[in-house]
């Protein structure tokens, strides 16, 4: 069932739709929206298969009298299995269909039309003149529309029904819901039970089982088995909306939303709607109910919103064009296509929008003389006389030349038949009109082309030239027509290249490339040459030549070449040359049984040193290191530089790691005297990785693998160390990988969980903000801290849907809090500086996932680390500043661990500063660390803003903190993190912390 566009969405009239002109209306929509050439929707007798026509669109003509050789066509597939689906290659699946090759047919969905007992009754069948596309926006939308004609189908096929279809005790008058429910039940789309009030006995239907997951729903036969797989906390609302229900006296349902854990032991989320049925006395004897496992729903909400921008970049960069235009003709919308026929730009149409009244006619697009034509046509459609027209029509092109086009103009209405807006479809036939200049243009172009031209018979025979030719070749007309093309032959190749050629004009009818031919003058000179065959049947007829004179070119290929294999800084060879040259050593040392080293040399905190400088520096830094390191290698050593700051060595002759690790030593060594940068000395060091061949690999990608995994783990014990590779290595770093891709399984099945961690206020003790906080645990490897796997996210590229996750449970949360009766209860969430820099200027997509959630936008605090303040830059002030003006607040957490300062937060609009935990672990017996600690406090309020001081682990640190005014306290000694269930339970129990 596709829940994520609707019929409303896509703007298809669907009122009185069994109507015979209506249904056309339909299906011409439906057509001209995906690009449809051939749709039919048809009823089909279960006994004989013979199919009657309903409505049939062929090429934008309907015909009621086609005929359909049903079983020998995917339709019948479709019929036979619900629906059918063919990507491509449709004629090609069913060659001895004349009529798919009549209708040009690529592509083809059908699904088959079920009345409400999920029996067949007809069916709807669409052929594409293309590919269908990846994102499956036309299946998911011909289900949608296959739902829709089954309910529209539907009275006409229950009044066919026999008698004996209606048990006795079937309630006369079905209401809407329950005709709705046996619909969906019968499909599979929904599980149900009912619960008799006085038998107390509950029927459930078999889906059920997939929900709480039994083989055996028969034993779920009372109400309380059922109510005791609900989470204790639900429980209470549960028991509150099945009592509003049993003395309801309406039909309208009760929707109930509650956790449970199934038979298995798993946690799912469960939306329930429950109807009353009442008796002839209105007395409720009966409640039905209809669940859904919305637990991969809840997270998933994005999806509908991408699939709508889907659809909006389909009908944006179609290459048809389209304008909107609303009930007055004022332009409103129109796609990239219709301003590249035109001659606009997107922001042309959005700068002339501001300025005023935007329309065709403001635009000039029309001629004076054909307005009237127009005019006569949007008449008749305000008099309600037609709802659309196509024509022929002529445009103004914004430079003022003529743009010839078929015109289609629908109007959309509302329910009460109301123009809502004109939707223009507009082909380009410019080309058409064009046709007949454009043969003598060719004419033309052949003549002044200043490529040369040869046209060959079968025999190889040139039978004309152009121009172009005599002028590169030095033959004339006269000299090269009846002879053969071999008088350009240079004698550079071989008769096999000729006859490579001659395969591939058989074959693909086409050969491009480089031709080393020789002139009238015996000159040799490079021709870039495009060959194509004309043939008559499968029978070579002619094939013409176009090339032109690359000699120079050729030339210029060749030094780039050269360039392309050395760093232009350095003089070093680059990554692609070491590639190369390291495939050229591994296939030498295989031959003689040899081994070598390759040694990787990463400078440390380069980052920091272009920073603190200026590039200017950077790059002096790298010319001398690269001096340093040809002076202390060996002639036989290949030196590149492979990235921004990494070096790389191959060493041959080195037999054991011993040897390599010494002479990494000796390399290491070239950084023990210090660099002049900028009028200072600066010191540097480097990490070193080594790895050896055979032994950790036999290939270029596994032994450089090796390499930049000893690097990581230099990096990582401290800089400035030699690592040499080892298999522990390689599977600490399958582990990492394993650990990436089970973190994203993790995520999508929202598996992970999150704690939360009070924040107190230091005068009242109460607790009136959270912090939000991830946790894992896996199922094999047991609590897996954040500290480990939340890196692990940024470098998979997982930290944005984790970030995602986080953020929408929080607010989950939160509302849950705010409706158990803590209003003023404020959540803060952290958000990682990757995460930054991918949403969007206006952070509409944190925005959108907090007032889902019908939360105040100044109840959620967003935590940026100090980090981000170094990197900051107008583009992440122009988020913060979108997320202050909405009314989310900022805070600076972790303060004083990075390499910021005081004067970071002048110019940042945050509204809390967090002090890291490490600037009170000695306070107050650490007289130094107070006096450093006050000095915080003191300068942060005075720019106004709030402290939260984090790690408070004693009550001494507490009494301190509170002395010195800092705002809020949080840490251990007051509660640690919880989740929400004890949460609940920890702040109604405790008004006052202290």
């Amino acid at each position: 069932m596709v829940e994520i566009l609707t019929l409303s969405d896509i703007n298809i009239d669907t009122t009185q739709l069994l109507e015979a002109n209506y249904l056309d209306l339909f299906l011409t929509n439906l057509a001209s929206l995906l690009r449809i050439d051939t749709i039919y929707v048809a009823t089909v007798c279960p006994q004989t298969f013979d199919l009657s026509i309903l409505s049939c669109l062929q090429q934008g003509v309907f015909d009621a009298d086609v005929v359909i050789d049903f079983k020998s066509m995917p339709c019948f597939a479709a019929y036979n299995h619900g629906y059918a689906e063919y990507e491509q290659d449709l004629v090609s699946r069913f060659p001895e269909q004349t009529q798919l090759q009549e209708w040009h047919a690529e592509a083809y969905l059908g699904i088959r039309l079920n009345d409400s007992c999920g029996r067949p009754i007809g069916i709807l069948s669409a052929f594409f003149p293309r590919k269908l596309s990846k994102h499956k926006l036309e299946l998911n939308l011909i289900r949608l529309v296959s739902g829709f004609l089954e309910r529209e189908l539907q009275p006409k096929q229950i009044n066919m029904l026999p008698i004996t279809a209606i048990t006795p005790d079937m309630p006369a008058e079905w209401s809407a819901y329950t005709l709705w429910l046996e619909d969906n039940i019968a499909k599979g789309r929904l599980s149900s039970w009912s619960y008799f009030l006085e038998q107390d006995r509950l029927e459930c239907s078999d889906s059920v089982a997939n929900i709480i997951e039994t083989d055996n729903v028969k034993e779920i036969n009372q109400f309380d088995a059922l109510l005791a797989l609900v989470d204790k906390f639900d429980q209470p609302g549960v028991l509150r909306d099945f009592q509003s229900a049993m003395i309801s006296n309406s039909t309208t349902s009760i929707r109930s939303i509650f956790n449970i854990t199934t038979l298995k032991g798993n946690s799912k989320r469960i939306q329930s709607d429950i109807y009353p049925i009442t008796d002839e006395r209105g007395k409720v004897y009966r409640l039905d109910c209809i669940s859904k496992d919305i637990t991969a729903e809840e997270l998933t909400k994005k999806k509908a919103s991408a699939q709508e921008r889907i659809l909006e970049t389909v009908l944006a960069t179609t290459p048809v064009g389209l304008i909107k235009l609303n009930a007055n003709r004022e332009i409103k919308w129109v796609n990239k296509q219709a301003c590249k026929m035109f001659g606009y730009e997107l922001e042309d149409f959005y700068r002339l929008r501001e300025q005023g009244i935007l329309n065709t006619s403001s635009l000039h697009l029309y001629f004076d003389e054909d307005k009237e034509q127009f005019e006569e046509y949007y008449q008749e459609i305000y008099a309600n006389k037609r709802n659309n027209f196509t024509l022929k029509t002529r445009y103004r092109h914004r430079d003022g030349s003529i743009l010839w086009t078929k015109l289609t103009v629908t109007a959309i209405r509302d329910d009460a038949n109301n123009i809502q807006y004109f939707m223009n479809t507009i082909q380009d036939l410019t080309e058409e009109q064009d046709n007949r200049q454009r043969l003598s243009i060719i004419e033309s172009v052949y003549r002044h082309s200043a490529e040369g031209i040869m046209l060959c018979d079968a025999n190889e025979k040139i039978i004309d030239v152009n121009p172009a030719f005599e002028t590169i070749t030095g033959y004339s007309a006269e000299d090269a027509i009846g002879r053969t093309h071999n008088l350009l032959r240079s004698g550079v190749h071989d008769e096999q290249f000729y006859h490579d050629i001659a395969e591939a004009l058989l074959e693909h009818n086409e050969w491009k490339g480089v031709i080393w031919s020789r002139n009238r003058a015996g000159e040799i000179f490079a021709q870039q040459v495009t060959l194509s065959s004309i043939k008559e049947g499968d029978k070579l007829k002619y094939f013409f030549a176009v090339f032109s004179d690359v000699t120079e070119d050729k030339k210029t290929e060749q030094q780039i070449i050269t360039q392309s294999n050395f760093d232009p800084l350095t003089g070093l060879p680059n990554r692609q040359y070491f590639s190369s040259e390291l495939r050229h050593i591994i296939d030498k040392s295989a031959k003689h049984e040899q081994k070598f080293a390759i040694i990787y040399i990463d400078l440390d905190d380069f980052k920091s040193i272009n920073n603190s400088e200026d590039f200017m520096a950077g790059d002096r830094l790298l010319k001398e290191t690269t001096e340093r390191l040809k002076y202390r290698s060996r002639d036989s050593d290949f030196l590149a530089r492979i990235d921004g700051d990494q070096f790389a060595f191959i060493i041959p002759d080195v037999v054991n790691k011993r040897q390599a690790e010494v002479y990494a030593k000796q390399l290491q060594g070239v950084f023990s005297q210090a660099y002049q940068l900028s009028n200072q000395q600066r010191y540097v060091t480097a990490s070193v990785g080594i790895t050896m061949y055979p032994e950790d690999g036999v290939s270029v990608e596994a032994l450089m693998q090796s390499a930049e995994q000893a690097i990581f783990e230099a990096k990582r014990k401290g800089r400035n160390q030699c690592v040499t590779f080892t298999q522990a290595l390689s599977d600490a770093a399958i582990l990492k990988h394993q650990t990436v891709v089970e973190l994203a399984d993790a995520i999508k099945r929202g598996s992970l969980d999150v704690y939360y961690q009070p924040i107190v206020d230091n005068v009242t003790g109460k607790i009136d903000k959270l912090e939000a906080l991830v946790r894992w645990q896996h199922q094999d490897r047991g609590f897996i801290s954040p500290v480990e796997f939340i890196p692990l996210a940024e470098e998979g590229g997982l930290i944005q849907s984790l970030g995602e996750y986080v953020l929408d449970q929080a607010c989950c949360d939160l509302k849950i809090l705010h409706e158990a009766g803590f209003p003023y209860m404020e959540m803060s969430i952290n958000r990682s500086s990757l995460e930054f820099k991918t949403i969007d200027m206006q952070a509409s997509e944190w925005l959108k996932v907090i007032s889902s959630h019908n939360l105040p936008y100044s109840s959620v605090t967003m935590e940026i680390t100090e980090s981000l303040l170094m990197d900051m830059d107008g583009q992440y002030m122009q988020r913060i500043n979108a997320l202050k003006q909405a009314g989310v607040k900022i805070a600076i957490d972790d303060f004083g661990t990075g390499y910021s300062s005081l004067n970071y937060l002048r110019s940042l609009p945050a509204d809390i500063v967090k002090i890291d935990r490490s600037f009170i672990m000695n306070i107050p017996e650490n007289q130094q660390d107070n006096v450093l600690l006050d000095g915080i406090i003191t300068m942060v309020h005075n720019l106004g803003m709030k402290v939260v001081t984090e790690g408070v682990e004693t009550q001494a640190q507490l009494s301190y903190l509170r002395e010195k005014k800092s705002d809020y306290s949080q840490g251990f000694l007051l509660c640690r993190p919880i989740p929400l269930h004890e949460l609940l339970e920890f702040i109604t129990q405790n008004k006052s912390v202290f």
